[in-house]
């Protein structure tokens, strides 16, 4: 701006009578609306935001995980019905698949546009002024529709290559081997997330396995009682079409990087150099662990991949890059990427329900391995199958399956128990990503319990649990 008033002043020094024409420009220039960003201007006393369509990249929306659950399947030779997902209501399957969310009180994911000619149409208003004019004023429903964007994984197998290759991380261009993989998710310009964050399920939740809670050389992880208020999301008793900046309880949140999780992003635009906390001290080497580091482990921008199967230009795609020395993922576990908005316009989100929101998330998984809650355990007395061993029910990814045990070690309801998928047991020549991944269906009024027969069972593992 300097410069432009600058140029105006050279510009008009060769004109007779300069003086009292220069000291009205320079006047007017100072007075002229100003662009702070793209879409923002500025008068003398005032400001007014216009959004534009990079600062709403978060409303445009890709594959949606929970979709991948609900695909209908065809049950006693009766196919069912096809399902209109673009309108799809995902609160049953959010309460009975994603219940963990709630340790997160009032945590909703993203809602988004799905038909822009149904739900950007406004209800408009009338009065009559005092003059007798038509007075009209615009609302807008709040009509969005949850969505997940399907965050994309890869876990490496030693001494073999990655199958979506990109240039890294800074950690990662250093040391390359010392990372096993990634996740990633479709992300567009910076400025407009305040925070971009980084959870586990078991963070929330906890990783309860009775047989060894008790044990003074295991980790005892209880679930999250006690959250910080900073913690929590902040909620609008009414839906808005902007987010609060300030919460509940009157106290400031634009600024304050207020949000559960592993900060990936803060202040909109710094890749934090603080350590992140580490379970252990000491790694499987008997070192010192690697503490996680977001200013060496993300990786702004992915580029050079291949297609995850979908393009989701204009955006790109940002990688959390997974150290060695990481407790993440503990497989089978959902880990979510929470965004909250700069609490200002022009960023407007179009009534989400949570600040921070989900915005993606996935089931890491490994090749081999992935775990569940127990929900029922049906012992072998009481087995009418003619099965041996106790039966359980356990739900993972969400999904309620019915397996048997390796062994006759005895599971609670509640714990987290190791599962093997015994049918992938083939040598692995490539890397695993998500679009490996078997993605077990709940058809909802078809079915609820999926009988998988020999293809899972469970085994007597912990994820770290075992203190180094």
């Amino acid at each position: 701006m300097n410069d432009r008033i600058a140029r105006t002043i050279e510009s008009l020094k060769g004109l007779s009578s300069a003086s009292p024409v220069l000291s009205r420009v320079v006047e007017r220039a100072t007075d002229i609306l100003r662009t702070m960003e793209p879409g923002d201007i500025a008068g003398q006393d005032h400001a007014v935001a216009a959004p534009i369509a990079t600062d709403l990249w978060y409303l445009f929306y890709h594959q949606n995980l929970m979709q991948k659950y609900y695909t209908p399947t065809p049950v006693s030779g009766v196919t069912p019905p096809e399902i209109d997902f673009k309108h799809y209501d995902y609160r049953p399957y959010m309460a009975a698949n994603l219940s963990f969310l709630s340790y997160l009180p009032g945590l909703k994911p993203l809602k988004v546009f799905t038909d822009l000619k149904t739900q950007l149409i406004p209800v408009v208003e009338g009065q009559h002024g005092v003059f007798g004019d038509l007075i009209t004023s615009a609302k807008y429903d709040h009509n969005g529709i949850y969505w997940i964007n399907t965050a994309f994984f890869e876990l490496r197998i030693k001494d073999k290559s990655l199958q979506y290759p990109s240039e890294g991380s800074k950690g990662f261009k250093e040391s390359p081997n010392n990372y096993v993989g990634y996740i990633a998710f479709p992300v567009g310009q910076l400025g407009v997330m305040e925070v971009i964050s980084l959870f586990q399920e078991t963070e929330l939740s906890g990783y309860k396995f009775t047989a060894v809670d008790s044990l003074e050389n295991y980790h005892a992880k209880p679930a999250i009682t006690d959250l910080q208020d900073q913690y929590k999301p902040s909620l609008q008793s009414v839906p808005e079409m902007f987010p609060d900046m300030k919460d509940s309880n009157g106290n400031q949140l634009a600024g304050k990087n207020y949000c559960f999780g592993r900060h990936l992003i803060e202040f909109a635009y710094h890749k934090p150099e603080t350590l992140g906390t580490q379970q252990n001290n000491i790694n499987s080497d008997g070192t010192t662990a690697y503490a996680p580091v977001a200013d060496r482990d993300v990786e702004l921008w992915a580029s050079n991949i291949k297609d995850y199967g979908e393009d989701i230009k204009p955006k790109l795609w940002m990688r959390y890059w997974i150290h060695k020395d990481s407790t993440l993922p503990v497989p089978g576990e959902f880990i979510g990427i929470l965004t909250r908005p700069v609490a200002a316009p022009p960023h407007v989100w179009w009534f989400q329900d949570s600040n921070p929101f989900l915005y993606a998330g996935n089931w890491m998984e490994t090749g081999y391995l992935t775990s569940g809650i127990v929900t029922e355990v049906t012992l072998e007395a009481a087995r009418t199958d003619g099965g041996t061993g106790d039966l359980y029910k356990v739900k993972v990814q969400g999904c309620e399956i019915q397996i048997e045990a390796s062994d006759y070690v005895g599971y609670s309801v509640g714990d987290r128990v190791a599962v093997l998928k015994t049918g992938s047991l083939a040598p692995a020549t490539t890397s695993f990503s998500s679009n490996n991944q078997t993605h077990l269906k709940d058809t909802d009024s078809y079915t609820k319990t999926l009988v998988i027969n020999g293809s899972y069972v469970i085994v007597p593992l912990t994820y770290y649990k075992l203190k180094h």
